[in-house]
């Protein structure tokens, strides 16, 4: 087997790496937007629902510093996610969750046995219990995501991949000729670098192949009309779309094909 392509191919599967842990940060940035939407309601409610005073229950008894102390952890992880997103993140997340979760039996038992004034509430035993469910789920997660990002990228690798995802979103064919702007379905934007292509869709997914895997192929089914084109990616074709000159032309000096 040929060395070369063993080298190449280790590097791309350290640029999926690399994608595929910046396409984990990207989704636990987002979902740091719920985590600190739901610290805000619960601080709002310590703020405002929950009276003053000192007996236990009101905002400055057991009840109430626990919640202000739960609400302030989920604006902080929240804010940690949002801007410092890892994979450490997903862990957070959950471990917030059991907590809220314990908190939420623990009060009901308080109540049942007489520690705490009112009535126990199912509805809360139950979400009690499902989000101690939910966060134990965030946690396995967490455990596959350790083993799978054994070595993580660092921050300069992301920052690095950021700009080639930029490049490879704005890439202009009649400028570059080492890009492809293809009007498919998902539309699709290329840079082609030596015998790896990096291509990306309108929704930023990154799929990073080999040269060998990429075929374009022209249909000229009227010649009143744009040449037609062909793209399968690793055996996965995609829909026809009107091909241009410079699309076709950048494709065949890569592949060192006569266009």
């Amino acid at each position: 087997m040929d060395e070369t392509w063993l080298d190449a191919e280790e590097k791309r599967m350290t640029l999926r790496r690399v994608a595929a842990y910046r396409a984990l940060c990207d989704r636990v940035r987002r979902s740091a937007l719920g985590t600190l939407f739901f610290g805000g309601l619960m601080f709002a409610f310590w703020q405002f629902a929950i009276p003053d005073g000192q007996k236990d229950g009101e905002k400055w008894g057991l009840f109430g510093k626990v919640y202000l102390g739960l609400a302030l952890l989920e604006l902080s992880v929240g804010a940690l996610n949002r801007f410092f997103p890892s994979a450490e993140g997903v862990l957070l997340e959950g471990l917030v969750l059991v907590v809220f979760g314990g908190w939420n039996l623990a009060r009901e038992a308080m109540v049942w046995q007489q520690m705490l004034p009112g009535r126990v509430s199912p509805l809360f035993v139950v979400f009690g219990a499902y989000w101690i469910l939910q966060g134990l789920n965030q946690a396995r997660t967490y455990l596959t995501l350790r083993k799978e990002f054994a070595e993580r990228p660092s921050a300069d690798h992301i920052r690095w991949f950021d700009g080639l995802a930029r490049e490879v979103r704005d890439a202009d064919p009649k400028a570059d000729p080492m890009a492809l702007a293809l009007p498919t379905q998902p539309f699709l934007t290329a840079k082609l670098l030596g015998d790896t292509a990096f291509f990306t869709d309108g929704a930023g997914e990154v799929i990073i192949v080999a040269r060998e895997v990429v075929n374009l192929e022209m249909d000229i089914p009227d010649p009143e009309r744009p040449p037609v084109g062909y793209l399968t990616i690793g055996g996965v074709a995609f829909q026809p779309f009107a091909l241009t000159r410079a699309n076709w032309e950048n494709y065949c000096a890569w592949k060192g094909e006569p266009a």
